[in-house]
């Protein structure tokens, strides 16, 4: 009763504070937390949580970077060795279903009759629902190419079998089916072709919140650029795919990399970009450029029946993705002297953080070797080299899609075309930094165009795009320069032991990269039986259960 008399003396004295003729409504509204939120934050945050919930040193740090060896860990190699963290796969599923919602929660809003004069304050209603549409397929992809069969929405369907985020509705399913693979892949498809053809080019699309397309015209480049992507993929199990890629093409695919799609963030450390913020805010230095991405791009071959196809030829995007491993300074005496590369900023060598090294000869490049056991990091973190400082900005733009990947598919759908195969390259090297001339000499070296020199340059173009990456090695199994499962090579400096040699001995029974994440463990508390109706349709809820597309 205390408790209670005082709550109310402490509301009478508020109350007298203000004056009399101000409505009790005003005084509770919290300025902080508004009552509703435009469509055009919602896209924001559902696209700023997507991208930093799967790019960030857990999900990509500690699983797909090291798996597709674009990064070996400093400390602890579980991930590297197949064995994932299983809160972090937990989630990571949440999370990409959290952002799907927010996209859906838009299309709720802007299709609901009763909003409409409201919804036209917040942008073009049409294209609108075409942006939360084509944004929907991106993140349930994420899902689709990690898991598997997954629980599954689409705005224009009423196939029975997609019963995913329906909470709130009249029909609401809390323990949704997990759809077939070959329905979710033809079914977005089609979403992409009527989102990208209803969108009209003469009009905006949010009038705020929008730092993804910024005009109709970059989003439906989007959507036919995704649609080809997909449609690519899955060309040699879904025969409509042949049809999708030509009226993709046909509808205007990224031709430039000003086409590009990609969210940047924030040059300060309150919305930074997620490896900076795993850097420099939580203080971790837990990632280096692998030995075989290093290798690769300094064109050499040091591993014993395995071919680099562009070797002898030095990459100049090395020396923008990865920092060397030492420094050159000026002394008291202004006599040139060599130091270690800080990773956080200093006062008196170069770092990381700050950018400011020097580049060096291609042997001051040296990756971390990927698949050693835990106990041997300290014996080879201080003669390898750490990421380039443009891994780490805190402003970076994490790629949704690029123009350079554009040209990729491209080249493989002519038949390995060489000219969309160089614009791949050229396209890639110049949103790298690199200079005119630099890649004209490296494209005067370079091979033609061949599925494995074509994937492999992929390969390279996706770096920091781990995910991506590791569909399309499960789908063409290039490059063929990954230390596999049961390979042996050298080290990067002497073992604890004297060892100059490791074996990579995964800590799962696999035999090359793993085809699949199983699924979350949190699906037995809560949808257990369809979970186990999808693992079991799938051939089993295993690492190396391959996607219906991974035909290698």
């Amino acid at each position: 009763m205390k408790k209670y008399i005082y709550k109310i003396s402490l509301l009478a004295c508020f109350m007298a504070l203000v004056s009399c003729d101000k409505d009790l409504e005003d005084i509770n509204v919290n300025p902080n937390k508004p009552l509703e939120v435009p469509t055009g934050g919602l896209f924001n945050k559902s696209n700023k949580d997507l991208m930093t919930n799967t790019r960030g040193g857990f999900p990509s740090g500690r699983m797909a970077l090291p798996w597709v060896q674009y990064s070996a860990q400093r400390n602890y190699t579980d991930e590297d060795l197949y064995l994932f963290r299983t809160g972090v796969n937990n989630s990571l599923y949440t999370d990409i279903f959290l952002a799907a919602k927010g996209y859906k929660e838009i299309i709720d809003i802007v299709t609901n009759p009763n909003n409409q004069v409201k919804v036209k304050t917040y942008g073009h209603p049409g294209n609108m629902l075409a942006a939360s549409r084509i944004m929907l397929v991106y993140s349930q992809l994420q899902a689709l190419e990690i898991y598997g069969d997954i629980p599954y929405y689409s705005y224009g369907s009423d196939d029975p079998d997609f019963e995913a985020m329906t909470i709130g509705t009249p029909e609401a399913k809390r323990t949704p089916k997990f759809a077939p693979q070959d329905k979710i892949f033809k079914d977005m498809l089609k979403e992409l072709k009527e989102a990208s053809e209803s969108i009209e080019l003469d009009s905006g699309i949010f009038n705020q919140g929008d730092f993804l397309f910024g005009n109709a015209g970059k989003m439906k480049k989007f959507a036919n650029s995704l649609r080809l992507k997909i449609a690519n993929r899955v060309k040699g199990v879904i025969p409509e795919a042949q049809e999708h890629i030509a009226d993709a093409i046909k509808s205007g695919v990224m031709s430039s990399n000003d086409d590009s799609v990609g969210l940047k963030f924030q040059n300060d450390k309150v919305n930074p970009a997620p490896l900076y913020r795993a850097a420099f805010i939580d203080n971790r230095n837990d990632f280096a450029p692998t030995n075989t991405f290093v290798e690769l791009l300094k064109g050499e071959e040091k591993m014993v029946g395995k071919k680099n196809p562009f070797k002898g030829i030095v990459d100049p995007r090395l020396f923008k993705m990865v920092a060397p491993k030492t420094n050159i300074t000026k002394d008291e005496n202004n006599k040139d002297i060599e130091t270690a590369v800080s990773f956080r900023a200093s006062k008196t060598v170069g770092s990381i953080e700050q950018g400011n090294y020097v580049d060096r000869t291609a042997d001051f490049y040296v990756g971390m070797p990927i698949g050693i056991l835990g106990s041997f990091t300290g014996s080879q973190t201080g003669s390898v080299s750490q990421f380039g400082s443009a891994v780490y900005k805190a402003d970076k733009v994490e790629v949704l899609m690029e123009y350079a990947e554009v040209e990729f598919i491209l080249s493989e759908v002519n038949g390995w075309n060489d000219t969309n195969y160089k614009n791949g390259i050229k396209a890639s090297m110049l949103s790298w930094g690199i200079t005119q001339t630099e890649v004209d000499e490296y494209l005067k070296d370079v091979p033609s165009a061949n599925e494995e020199n074509v994937m492999t340059q992929k390969y390279i173009a996706l770096y920091m795009q781990p995910y991506e990456a590791w569909s399309e090695y499960r789908r063409t199994k290039f490059p063929k320069t990954f230390l596999l499962p049961g390979e042996t090579r050298d080290l990067a400096a002497p073992g604890p032991n004297g060892e100059t040699q490791y074996t990579f001995v995964p800590k799962v029974d696999l035999k090359d990269l793993p085809e699949r994440i199983t699924y979350p463990s949190d699906m037995d508390l809560v949808n257990k039986a369809n979970k186990d109706a999808a693992a079991q349709r799938m051939g089993g809820d295993k690492m190396d259960t391959k996607l219906i597309w991974a035909k290698k």
